[in-house]
C-alpha cells in the first residue's frame, strides 16, 4: 500500500490508454512516419504511457536521451518525470538522479505544474529510505500547489503527506492530513477507495492507543466495497492484522487467531512481506503455549520471509551507498561548473564594460560632430518613415484579423445552417407531394361531376400552398440572416428585438455544436423580459457579440462535462450542463446576461480575457480575438459595458448593459 497515493497521481492519465494494444500499434505506426526529432520525443512519451513494465521504461529512457541530445527541454521534462516514477521500484536512486535533472529543467523553463509532479515523485522515491527528505519534498510540493491554486484532483498532496507521517511514526500529524485527504476524496473524482483510508485510520489510532476506535475502522475497511478499485485485498490483510493485534491485547485469543490467519492468507497471496512477518510472529505468540507444532510452522514462515527481506534490504543499502557517493560526486561537479561559470561571467562583464566604454567614446565624438549629427537626423527620418509604414501594415493586418474573427463565427454557424434549412425544405417537399396527389383527386372528382368534393379539395390545396409559402419564407429568412451575419457591418443602428435575436443565436449555436459533436447535450434556459422595448443597435455587431458569448458558454460546459466522466462518489451529484440567457430592462438600461455552469474563470486570468490574442483554448481552437472584439463592439460601438463574474468550478456570467435612447422607448 505504500505506493497507493502516488498511483492516484497518474490514475487518470494511465487509464486513458495504458496497455491498450490498438493504441500502442497506432503509435508505433505514427512513430515510423515521424520525421522531426521533437515529434519522436513526444511519441516516445506516449508509447511509454501506453506500454507496461520494462517496455515502458525503455521507451521513456529513449525519449529522455533523444530530448537531451537535441536540447528539447519540454520533452526531457515529460519523459523524465514519467520514466523516473515507473522506475522507482526497480532502482530508486537512479530515479532520484533523473528527477533532480527534471526539477532543474522545470525551474529553468518555469513549468510549475510539472515541477509539482517532480517534487511529489522525489518525495515518493526518498520515502524508500529517508522520511525526513520525503516530507521536505512533499512540503515543497504543497506550497507550490497552493501558490498555483492547483487542484488536489491532480496531486492528492494531503493524503500523500498523511501516509508519510504514519510511516514516520507521527500519528497525530498523520491523522490531520489523512482526514483532509479523505474529506476531499468524498467530494471529488479522486479514485481513492474508502477502505484504503479506513485501514490507515485504524493503524494511526492503534499507534495512539485508541483500540476501540481503531477496531471500528478496521471493520469498516473490510466491509467496504470500493467503487474505484475492485477488491483491494492488501487493505483487507492489513485490517485483519490490526484486528488480531487488538484481540491479542484484550486476551481474546480465539478471535485473534482467526483474524491473524485471515491476514496471513491474504498477505501471502499479495506478497506483502513486511506485514506477513508481523502476522506470522503474532501467530507464533498465539500458539507457542498451546500447540508447539503450529507455533513452529508460523515461526518458520516468519524466519524464511525475514531472511528473504533481509537479503533485499541489504541490496537496497548497497544501492543507497552507491547513490550517496554518486550524489556527492555530482555535487562537487556542480560546484566546479558553478565556479567556472562565475569566472566566465566575470570575464564577459569586463569585456562588456570595455566595449561599453568604447561605444560611449564613439557616441561622444559623434555628438560633437555636426556632420554626423545631420546623418543621424536623416537616419532618424528614414526610421520614422519605416515605423510609420510598419504601423500602417499592422493596422491593416489588425483589420484583417478582426474580419477573420467575424468570418470565423460564420463558420461556426454553417454546421447548423443545413439542419435549420432542412426542416422548412422538408415541409415544402412534403406539402408539394401531398398537393400533387390532391390535384389528381380533384381531377377525378371533376370528371365525376362532384364539384362539392372538388371545391373541398381545392380549399385544402390552397391551405397546403400557404404552408409551402410560409416554410419557403422561413428558409429564405434563415439564408438572409446568414448573409446579414457574414457581410461587413454597415454601422447603421436599427430598432431590434433583442429577445428574438438572443433566442435565435442560442438555438443556432446549440445546433452548431451538436452538428460537430452529436454526443453533447445541454439544458437551454431563457428568461426574457416580455416588456423589453426595441433597441437601436447595429444588428450584425450585437449578433456577433451574442454568438461569441453563447459559443464560449457551450465550450465551457462541454469541457466540464468531459472532465466529470466516471461514476460519482457517494454523496456527489451528477453534472448537468446548463446555459442560461436572460434579458431585463432596468431604468434606462437593457441588461443581457449569458450564464453557464462550466468550470469558471480563475481570478488570476479574469482581468486578461478581454485583451486581444489572449485565450485559454488549446492551440488551433481560438484566436483570442472574440472577446476583445465583443468588448469593443459593446463599449465603443454602442456606449455600453461588458463585464464578467465567475465562481471557480461553479459558474461564469457575462453581462451586457446597453443604454436606451429616448427614441427606443416609443418602439
Amino acid at each position: 500500500m505504500k505506493n497507493l497515493p502516488l498511483l492516484c497521481l497518474v490514475f487518470f492519465k494511465l487509464s486513458l490508454g495504458f496497455g491498450q494494444t490498438p493504441i500502442l500499434d497506432s503509435l508505433k505506426q505514427e512513430f515510423a512516419k515521424a520525421k522531426s526529432d521533437t515529434t519522436k520525443v513526444l511519441l516516445y512519451e506516449k508509447l511509454m504511457k501506453a506500454s507496461q513494465g520494462r517496455a515502458a521504461i525503455d521507451y521513456g529512457m529513449k525519449g529522455l536521451a533523444l530530448a537531451k541530445r537535441i536540447q528539447y527541454d519540454k520533452g526531457a521534462i515529460l519523459c523524465g518525470n514519467w520514466v523516473a516514477f515507473i522506475s522507482v521500484e526497480r532502482n530508486y536512486y537512479k530515479s532520484i538522479l533523473i528527477l533532480m535533472e527534471t526539477k532543474r529543467l522545470c525551474e529553468k523553463n518555469k513549468d510549475s505544474v510539472q515541477l509539482a509532479y517532480a517534487l511529489a515523485y522525489l518525495g515518493y522515491a526518498y520515502g524508500k529510505f529517508d522520511h525526513q527528505r520525503e516530507l521536505q519534498y512533499y512540503a515543497e510540493c504543497k506550497k507550490l500547489m497552493e501558490k498555483m491554486n492547483l487542484s488536489q484532483s491532480s496531486i492528492p498532496i494531503n493524503t500523500i503527506i498523511g501516509y508519510a507521517y504514519k510511516d514516520s511514526g507521527m500519528p497525530d500529524s498523520a491523522l490531520v492530513y489523512l482526514q483532509k485527504g479523505y474529506e476531499y476524496a468524498l467530494q471529488s473524482a479522486i479514485p481513492l477507495p474508502p477502505n484504503s483510508f479506513y485501514v490507515y485510520f485504524g493503524e494511526v489510532h492503534y499507534q495512539k492507543g485508541q483500540q476501540e476506535l481503531a477496531m471500528s475502522y478496521f471493520r469498516r475497511s473490510i466491509a467496504t466495497i470500493s467503487q474505484a478499485f475492485p477488491a483491494n485485498g492488501s487493505n483487507d490483510g492489513q485490517a485483519y492484522l490490526g484486528m488480531a493485534r487488538i484481540y491479542y491485547d484484550k486476551n481474546e485469543l480465539d478471535s485473534a487467531r482467526y483474524c491473524a490467519k485471515k491476514a496471513l492468507q491474504i498477505l501471502q497471496e499479495r506478497k506483502r512481506n513486511i506485514y506477513l512477518i508481523q502476522a506470522a510472529n503474532l501467530l507464533f505468540e498465539l500458539y507457542k503455549n498451546s500447540n508447539a507444532a503450529e507455533a513452529l510452522h508460523y515461526l518458520v514462515i516468519a524466519s524464511t520471509t525475514k531472511d528473504s527481506l533481509f537479503s533485499q534490504e541489504k541490496g537496497r543499502q548497497i544501492e543507497k551507498l552507491a547513490f550517496e557517493e554518486r550524489e556527492r560526486a555530482a555535487k562537487n561537479e556542480r560546484m566546479i561548473v558553478a565556479r567556472e561559470t562565475a569566472f566566465i561571467n566575470r570575464v564577459r562583464l569586463y569585456a562588456l564594460l570595455a566595449v561599453l566604454g568604447v561605444v560611449l567614446l564613439i557616441v561622444f565624438i559623434l555628438y560633437r560632430n555636426n556632420h554626423q549629427k545631420q546623418v543621424a537626423n536623416a537616419l532618424l527620418l528614414t526610421q520614422k518613415e519605416e515605423i510609420q509604414s510598419t504601423l500602417n501594415l499592422l493596422r491593416s493586418t489588425q483589420a484583417q484579423l478582426i474580419q477573420s474573427e467575424k468570418l470565423a463565427s460564420l463558420g461556426e454557424l454553417t454546421a447548423c445552417i443545413a439542419h435549420e434549412i432542412q426542416n422548412p425544405l422538408n415541409f415544402v417537399n412534403n406539402f408539394a407531394e401531398v398537393s400533387t396527389e390532391m390535384l389528381d383527386e380533384m381531377y377525378e372528382e371533376l370528371e365525376k361531376g362532384d364539384t362539392t368534393e372538388a371545391i373541398a379539395i381545392a380549399t385544402d390545396l390552397k391551405t397546403n400552398l400557404e404552408k409551402i409559402n410560409h416554410h419557403g419564407q422561413r428558409a429564405s429568412s434563415i439564408v438572409k440572416g446568414m448573409l446579414e451575419h457574414s457581410r461587413a457591418s454597415t454601422g447603421v443602428k436599427e430598432p431590434t428585438d433583442l429577445n428574438a435575436m438572443a433566442d435565435e443565436y442560442l438555438r443556432l449555436a446549440y445546433h452548431g455544436l451538436r452538428a460537430k459533436d452529436s454526443s453533447f447535450n445541454a439544458t437551454l434556459e431563457t428568461n426574457f423580459d416580455p416588456d423589453l422595448p426595441l433597441v437601436s443597435v447595429i444588428p450584425q455587431d450585437i449578433g456577433r457579440v451574442l454568438l461569441n458569448l453563447i459559443n464560449n458558454a457551450f465550450y465551457a460546459v462541454a469541457e466540464r462535462s468531459r472532465s466529470t466522466v466516471g461514476a460519482p462518489l457517494p454523496g456527489a451529484q451528477s453534472y448537468v450542463p446548463t446555459v442560461t440567457i436572460s434579458t431585463q430592462k432596468i431604468d434606462n438600461q437593457i441588461l443581457i446576461m449569458v450564464q453557464d455552469n462550466g468550470p469558471g474563470i480563475p481570478d488570476a486570468i479574469k482581468d486578461k480575457i478581454f485583451q486581444p490574442f489572449f485565450t485559454t483554448k488549446p492551440t488551433g481552437q481560438g484566436t483570442g480575438l472574440g472577446l476583445s472584439l465583443a468588448y469593443d463592439i459593446v463599449t465603443k460601438g454602442h456606449g455600453g459595458t461588458l463585464t464578467v463574474s465567475s465562481i471557480p468550478r461553479a459558474e461564469t456570467t457575462f453581462e451586457i448593459q446597453l443604454p436606451i435612447n429616448i427614441t427606443n422607448l416609443g418602439s
